[in-house]
């Protein structure tokens, strides 16, 4: 009698388990409507959004449906497709404007915006000189590929230089386009997302090839400045971890030889320990958790700690904390 019961307790409490996850939301998906768009850069453009919200729609779920597209189960995020990204932006900008007059204004506001970053990005690529940072220091890498004879050297150091370009406009782009009300600055960061997204994708599938057919670039076969920017592009494929871990393993037994960075080895490990949720060992990684506030995430030997960072020859957590702070400056919480 006694078992019966316990088993009648436990197909009681599986059953209201399984009404618990019946009943739970699930995430928002995007409408049949929306979900063509999504396969129309184009038809995205020209959908009127304002009316959508009108009919009462939440937008900001459908826009974040879009980015959740992206993200497949059991494999490594993708960047979003250009229809994709129209749609999300739209989306996201009508969810904020007061009336189609804002919405149309950011709009209008945000393309001069982009007009003006292609102009300048393409610039700089064609050897135009900046003389302020952050864009100093993208000029700067540019200017330095002539010094490379090697033509595997040379695509590396265009390519790096092209992260950095736009890398650094997150927080020097306002040097190109000028000041921006909220909405018309959260469309070109949109765009900028995108847009970087699909440099790191394009690098990634670069580097994966040529490593497979040349190995690694070594300090004693492709100098000092091709090591570090081969271990940089790897260090933004955050969208194929295999590809990391797989560097991470050829650069491993260099270090002790000297042939790579130790500094560049230790940021590489702690980004793979942190995309796969263990605790990092050099404390390169970190969020923001108050405005002005950098706090590194979980250490592996938070005691231990400063020897590592010695070893790998990158500064005390202290110095590199206070240096971070400056990145939380617009946290808002």
């Amino acid at each position: 009698m006694l078992q019966r019961t316990m088993v009648t307790a436990a197909v009681a409490a599986v059953s209201i388990l399984m009404a618990g996850f019946q009943t739970a939301p699930a995430p928002p998906q995007l409408s049949p409507a929306l979900a063509v768009l999504a396969e129309d850069a184009s038809a995205a453009q020209g959908f009127d959004y304002m009316a959508l919200k009108a009919e009462g729609v939440d937008l900001k779920a459908m826009s974040d449906a879009v980015y959740r597209r992206a993200v497949v189960a059991g494999s490594d995020p993708r960047c979003l497709t250009e229809a994709e990204a129209e749609l999300q932006e739209n989306l996201a900008a009508a969810a904020e404007a007061t009336d189609r007059a804002a919405f149309d204004d950011d709009r209008a506001a945000a393309a001069e915006a982009w007009a003006k970053w292609n102009l300048f990005s393409e610039g700089l690529e064609h050897g135009q000189i900046a003389t302020e940072p952050p864009f100093k220091w993208v000029s700067d890498r540019y200017a330095e590929i002539s010094e490379e004879t090697n033509p595997r050297s040379v695509e590396l150091l265009r390519r790096t230089a092209k992260d950095q370009m736009y890398r650094h406009s997150w927080t020097g782009g306002e040097q190109v386009w000028g000041p921006l009300n909220p909405g018309a600055r959260s469309r070109v960061l949109a765009r900028l997302m995108r847009a970087t997204c699909v440099v790191d994708r394009d690098n990634t599938e670069w580097l994966k090839a040529d490593v497979a057919a040349n190995g690694w670039f070594t300090i004693s076969a492709s100098g000092a400045r091709a090591s570090s920017s081969a271990w940089l592009m790897a260090q933004h494929a955050d969208r194929d971890r295999d590809f990391q871990r797989h560097v991470l393993s050829l650069m491993e037994p260099l270090v002790s030889t000297g042939e790579v960075s130790k500094a560049n080895y230790a940021y590489l490990w702690d980004r793979i320990a942190v995309s796969e949720r263990r605790p990092q060992r050099y404390g390169t990684q970190g969020r923001c958790v108050a405005r002005n506030r950098w706090e590194p995430n979980d250490l592996e030997d938070p005691a231990g700690v400063e020897a590592l960072r010695e070893v790998a020859e990158i500064g005390s957590l202290a110095e590199y904390q206070a240096h971070m702070h400056q990145y939380c400056a617009d946290f808002a919480g």
